[in-house]
């Protein structure tokens, strides 16, 4: 009888150690695929730079990725993750240090983006005060942001925009997008 618990006992916890495991290894995916999106990105500009801070599933505030380069390429960059028309960025040029400017990424693999998850959001970027752009970035194309979320994210933007600094959500959509771009740009340079 007692051998029967602890057999139960035991395969519970490996079903939760490999439940665990399955949701570190998409968390893992998601940011490694969304690097190689941005470094790809980084190969089409002048100046952009694409670092790793940590590795995945280590405490890290929410920074899973850096990107840094001129105000005209980050603000570039920022307008086809966001879709948002680069002349509604021109606050970050305020921002900039010596022409330059450094976002803080922050991979979501999840399919919900809640208030709570925004909150937080807000709070590493207060922590990350060299940074002018934080973003959000959703992986799953399935990822939904709740109605309180939006409405958390539009306070922020407006006390984080007051700071010249950016802080929002780059849709599923958006590294689709910034991969659209990186064809475009490639078969450009091999016109010229």
């Amino acid at each position: 009888m007692c051998e029967d618990n602890d057999e139960k006992s035991n395969e519970k916890q490996n079903s939760a150690s490999r439940s665990r495991n399955a949701v570190a290894n998409v968390a893992r995916r998601a940011e490694h695929s969304t690097l190689a999106t941005l470094s790809n990105h980084a190969i089409t500009t002048n100046t952009l730079e694409v670092t790793r801070p940590s590795g995945t599933n280590t405490p890290d505030g929410g920074h899973d990725i850096d990107v840094a380069g001129s105000t005209d390429e980050m603000k570039e960059f920022v307008s086809i993750a966001t879709n948002t028309p680069i002349k509604e960025l021109g606050y970050l040029d305020a921002a900039a240090k010596n022409g330059k400017l450094k976002a803080r990424v922050d991979v979501k693999s999840g399919k919900t983006i809640s208030g709570d998850i925004i909150d937080k959001h807000a709070t590493d970027s207060n922590r990350s005060a060299t940074y002018q752009i934080n973003l959000l970035m959703l992986t799953n194309p399935d990822c939904k942001v709740t109605p309180e979320a939006k409405k958390r994210l539009k306070t922020q933007k407006e006390l984080f925009k007051e700071n010249k600094t950016l802080i929002d959500t780059v849709p599923a959509d958006g590294l689709v997008r910034i991969k659209e771009n990186i064809a475009l740009k490639l078969s450009s340079d091999e016109e010229n």
